[in-house]
């Protein structure tokens, strides 16, 4: 008989939870490592009542991409349908659904038809008045019509009850019986041999062992009952076997120099191993395999390949271990790996191996998947696989099926992290929202609050208060005994503090902890500030700066009041940065005060600014000082911010409409491996990408922000610093910048604010050099610089024409409480889409007006107006193809001398405006 495999049935009020919220808490805290497969019953005689079931189909795929290592299975009948009948049309659905058909939901009505098997791989079960008396007559029927040759499981209840002392029981003697009569039956069903179907082709180059004794240890090996010690001892007897196999074709040479007792041994007889051979065990399932091998092959080389597979699509395995010697290359080497799933760890040792001079590779495994040796064979024909079994069916997760589980678990008696257990970003809260205290965290009061970090000024009101300061762990300060590459979630070390990104209070979220003075229990992948860390490390380095230090922050605090707004409580609101990042000292003082190095992502501070244009605007008129906002002397009077990126992952890869897991990897791959934790550590969901922040500057009072019928004048800006510092006249930035600055003042002379972001994107978010060999190439090309080949030109340097992605954008403008903007300074349809799909209104669009565009920049606004840039009444004829062809720019030689240089380029042609 089969092993049990227990299921816990959610029905009533947390069934009915776990579907309204997709609120996994209750499952993990209460169910824990109990139970592998969860039933959800959601239907009415099971006391669920559901409102909306299309939102629970929603939230249940949420909750079962959450927790993987259940099995949830779906009590599948009319009432459930949109739950269980979309999963049933999917091509790949979820590797841990099931699906029970079951009308009679424990009301013991016997089953009279029966619903064909999904078509797409899903398990099945039936269900529905089965018991002792039919349950073989229906395994009869079942086998005869939809589930012939197929697994199923069969579900029972109501006939398995009984009566004790008046008391309704389980009535473990009817259970027996049921086990006896499918005994009888046969757990196993075997179709005659007309209706079997033929295995599989297999692969030309894949070698399976069709010897008994590796059958029988291969069917122990399976065995989820097997102990590890045992699963390690057949592992290697079973290694032994296959390797001799795998070693059949080693090439020999003869030997002149053996005597056996009764004389000298020659030609054929008298033989060596002349092959350097290595052998690779692929870490850590490929370890059980080395001795075993080293046994046949006593004089091989063992060199470490260490790999672990990711999540996701086509994620391509992580390689962290490799020291292949460049100059002592073996003939053959045997790749020793348990077993091959997806492929793609073997194939990523296999191009390894060849890159590395290998002549000949072969791999020893135990057991690998049908698509695994498939595609291994279209990439890597020449390449023998050596295995004792090929199962057929490949999880969607890339466990094989039946497979043996995880091999390197199963071997070291490490299972993998139980995803029901409490993470690090979910379930830490009881139910009525306070942080729970995780066991066996020492615990202590609060120290005295430093003088140096009381807030001289506060901005969170009643948010900041804390209810239980006492529920913050004790700081760990201690230094790492090694220098760690990377670090993974569920091991030993780590203990990151809390996060719960969009909680309502600086105390149910916690901080953003990111300083390398917190080893273990930093929450953040990155370092503040960015790039500029990497100065901090020279400073260090050089022992410019103490180490030991930590920053006074109490008069740092914000001199203005901005927020808190709905928008900070909102976890897919504000992905970008921490809302809470100016006031440190004040929400997140208790940390303070237990040791925390807790560091501002955010700066508010006020200033005076003093540009020559608005000297310029004064003397013209366009501007009146009044003493208040602008001066005499052209200085006007600001409020600003400067704001540091904090990414949390999963709402940025929401934005983009992509997995955590892809973005994960693409950040991973494009910074050439600079961040390993993105991929080793999904536990922490907040990173600090070393990219340019962004800058507000506030004219006028920045509590009316908020205030629909106070008038809001705004320009988000992207840095040009060639234009903006330097007044380069290839483009509008500055003259635009300006041209906003002078309405924003105008706006809050009025009694308004207005508000201009100035965001670090240089050259579109692709770079300055990168900006200016495509200002090179514009002006080289054939005719010069041209409005018609503008965005062309980008994308033959770039291979993309911008990277700004305004997605992320409006996160700054929630931050300030944005609901209204009345006048908005900018012509790209980019940025105001992006701002009112997040629901903040724009009443007026103002473009640049046409007499402060430069002769040499008409080329870009033409150009942009023609691709779809906001056109108003001043550029309605740039969007006529002709005045494209019209407007032209500056032409450069291929000259390169200095005389040549200045006199050439001077000449433009045409303007947006079409004259």
């Amino acid at each position: 008989m089969p092993p049990m495999r227990l299921a816990a049935h959610l029905c009533g009020k947390r069934c009915a939870e776990l579907l309204s919220t997709g609120d996994v808490s209750w499952v993990c805290n209460r169910l824990g490592n109990s139970f592998k497969r969860i039933q959800i019953n959601a239907t009415k005689v099971n006391g669920v009542e559901i409102a909306d079931m299309s939102l629970a189909a929603k939230n249940l795929r949420s909750v079962i991409a959450k927790v993987q290592d259940v099995e949830w299975i779906i009590q599948a009948n009319e009432e459930t349908r949109l739950l269980w009948e979309p999963l049933m049309a999917e091509q790949s659905p979820p590797h841990n659904v099931s699906i029970l058909f079951d009308a009679s939901c424990g009301l013991g009505r016997p089953l009279t038809t029966f619903s064909p098997l999904p078509r797409n791989g899903l398990a099945c079960g039936y269900a529905g008045g089965l018991g002792p008396e039919n349950v073989r007559s229906t395994l009869q029927q079942l086998r005869a019509g939809v589930a012939k040759g197929q697994v199923i499981w069969i579900d029972m209840e109501s006939k398995l009850r009984g009566t004790l002392d008046g008391k309704d029981v389980f009535d473990i003697t009817k259970a027996q019986s049921v086990c006896k009569a499918v005994d009888q039956e046969g757990w196993e069903h075997v179709a005659a041999a007309e209706e079997a179907v033929p295995p599989p082709p297999m692969p030309s180059n894949c070698c399976i062992s069709g010897h008994p004794l590796l059958a029988h240890k291969m069917t122990l090996l399976r065995d989820v009952r097997t102990i590890p010690k045992d699963f390690r001892q057949l592992l290697h007897e079973m290694t032994f076997h296959v390797g001799y196999e795998a070693t059949a074709g080693l090439l020999t040479a003869t030997r002149s120099d053996v005597i056996s007792p009764v004389g000298p041994v020659l030609g054929k007889n008298a033989v060596r191993i002349s092959e350097s051979v290595a052998l690779i065990p692929i870490l850590r399932a490929g370890l059980g395999m080395v001795d075993a091998m080293l046994e046949l092959l006593p004089n091989a080389v063992v060199h470490h390949i260490g790999m672990f597979r990711t999540h996701g699509e086509n994620a391509k395995p992580i390689e962290y271990y490799s020291r292949l010697p460049k100059d002592r290359v073996a003939d053959i080497a045997f790749i020793l790996e348990p077993m091959i799933a997806t492929s793609r760890t073997v194939q990523a040792a296999i191009a390894k191996l060849k890159g590395w001079g290998a002549k000949k590779i072969a791999i020893v495994c135990i057991c690998a998947s049908y698509p695994g040796v498939v595609e291994l064979h279209k990439l890597h024909p020449d390449v023998k696989i050596y295995t004792v079994d090929v199962d057929l069916i490949l999880r969607s997760d890339g466990y094989i099926v039946p497979g043996l589980g995880d091999a390197g678990d199963r071997q070291f008696g490490t299972p993998a992290g139980n995803p029901l257990s409490k993470s690090v970003y979910d379930s830490v809260f009881s139910e009525d929202g306070r942080r729970l205290k995780a066991p066996g965290s020492p615990w202590s009061s609060p120290t005295v609050r430093r003088l140096e970090d009381t807030p001289c000024t506060r901005v969170l009101g009643d948010s900041a208060a804390y209810g239980d300061a006492l529920s913050i762990p004790e700081v760990d300060l201690g230094e790492a005994s090694a220098m760690a590459l990377t670090t993974h979630d569920g091991s030993y070390g780590p203990e990151p503090v809390l996060m719960n990104w969009g909680a309502k209070t600086p105390e149910l979220r916690g901080p953003v902890l990111a300083t390398s003075r917190h080893n273990t229990q930093r929450n953040s992948i990155g370092a503040h500030s960015g790039g500029y860390s990497i100065y901090r490390a020279l400073a260090v380095v050089t022992k410019n700066v103490d180490e030991d230090h930590f920053p006074k922050l109490g008069m740092t605090t914000p001199v203005a009041q901005i927020g808190p707004f709905a928008a900070w409580h909102d976890p897919k609101r504000i992905v970008t940065f921490d809302p809470y990042g100016h006031a440190i000292s004040e929400g997140f003082g208790p940390w303070l005060d237990r040791g925390y190095d807790i560091r501002p992502t955010i700066a508010v501070t006020k200033a005076h600014i003093e540009l020559p244009e608005c000297r310029e605007a004064l003397r013209e008129g366009r501007l009146v000082a009044d003493g208040k906002v602008l001066m005499a002397d052209g200085q006007s009077f600001v409020t600003k911010a400067a704001i540091e990126p904090v990414w949390y992952l999963p709402g940025i890869a929401e934005r983009f409409g992509v997995s955590e897991d892809a973005l994960r990897q693409s950040i991973f791959k494009e910074t050439n491996s600079m961040y390993p934790e993105l991929i080793t550590r999904r536990d922490l969901k907040l990173f600090l990408p070393p990219i340019g922040g962004l800058t507000v500057y506030i004219w006028g009072d920045p509590e009316k922000i908020p205030d629909e019928s106070v008038e809001l004048t705004c320009r988000v800006h992207d840095e040009c610093n060639g234009s903006d510092v330097f007044g380069s006249d290839i483009c509008t930035c500055r003259p635009y910048l300006t041209h906003a600055i002078e309405e924003c003042i105008k706006t809050a002379q009025k009694g308004g604010t207005g508000i201009c972001v100035y965001f670090r994107k240089e050259g579109r978010a692709l770079g300055e050099v990168t900006k200016y060999l495509v200002y090179n190439m514009r002006k080289r090309q054939e005719g010069g610089d041209k409005a018609s080949e503008y965005f062309n030109c980008t994308r033959e340097v770039a291979g993309v024409t911008d990277t700004r992605f305004q997605v992320l954008m409006p996160d700054v403008l929630h931050w300030l409480g944005v609901t209204k903007i009345h006048r908005f300074i900018s012509m790209s349809d980019m940025k105001h889409d992006a701002i009112v799909n997040t629901g903040i209104k724009i009443e007026e669009r103002v473009e640049i007006p046409p007499d402060m565009v430069p002769k040499d920049a008409q080329v870009e606004i033409a150009a942009k107006v023609f691709a779809g840039y906001h056109a108003g009444k001043s550029y309605e004829k740039a969007a006529d193809g002709s005045t494209l062809e019209q407007v032209k720019g500056r032409e450069y030689s291929a000259a390169t001398e200095y005389v040549n240089s200045v006199e050439e380029g001077t000449g433009a042609e045409g303007t947006a405006q079409g004259q």
